[in-house]
């Protein structure tokens, strides 16, 4: 899957405001996976892309961890 298809189906899955913290976090590690194929096609933003991917990593943990 190209990565402008990917990012366009990452935007519109983005969870309401009232979604459970697990739809959220999914959406997270969604978003993260996103910024890992961003990251592995190179480039002069995939230093940023990798350092978005593990903070939106960290969210996803810290919003299940929340609920847990």
């Amino acid at each position: 899957m190209g990565v402008l298809v990917e990012l366009g189906e990452v935007l519109r899955s983005a969870p309401g405001m009232n979604a459970p913290a697990e739809a959220v976090a999914a959406w997270y590690e969604r978003k993260a996976v996103l910024f890992e194929h961003v990251a592995a096609e190179g480039g002069p933003d995939a230093s940023s892309a990798t350092t978005l991917a593990q903070q939106a990593h960290r969210h996803a943990f810290e919003l299940l961890t929340e609920v847990a």
